[in-house]
């Protein structure tokens, strides 16, 4: 196990063996991107690696993701552009942990996101777990759209 201090916080994680490879593919999403790696890297649960494939991002999204000082981002270049499935996959193959969280750009991840799929994942005959969620402004107003039911989360 490695040690290093985030925002004052110890974290320990082995970089040899994560349990979750946290995969994100990215093309030219500066606007968002900070605000996604900052709820990946801020995640309760520590054993991660943070795998970033950079799909030939054209803007400020390279400078962003080498901002950060965090071991465990492991940032991957695609020489040209070759869409989102393409560089999942490539991810995929590339990934160390046991378990992939996938992410985008432009998402935000609660802090307990992983330390709960994991407990769900270790003790339970669960192979895949998932969450969903949205809460945005219209008009002045919060709006949110949860899954309410089993059926609506298998969807």
């Amino acid at each position: 196990m490695q040690q290093f201090y985030r925002n004052g916080q110890l974290i320990e994680w082995n970089p040899e063996s994560p349990v979750i490879t946290c995969l994100m593919s990215v093309y030219n999403g500066e606007e968002f991107l900070r605000e996604a790696m900052d709820s990946i890297l801020d995640q309760t649960y520590t054993n991660f690696e943070f795998l970033i494939i950079n799909d030939g991002s054209t803007d400020d999204t390279v400078p962003i993701i080498e901002s950060y000082d965090d071991p465990r981002i492991r940032l991957i270049h695609n020489e040209v552009n070759i869409g989102l499935t393409k560089s999942l996959n490539k991810g995929i193959g590339l990934a160390k942990g046991e378990y992939i969280a996938r992410m985008d750009a432009d998402d935000i991840s609660l802090p307990e996101r992983f330390e709960r799929q994991i407990e769900v994942l270790l003790n339970s005959k669960i192979d895949i777990c998932g969450t969903q969620g949205y809460v945005g402004k219209l008009n002045n107003d919060y709006v949110t759209n949860l899954p309410t039911s089993d059926f609506f989360i298998k969807l």
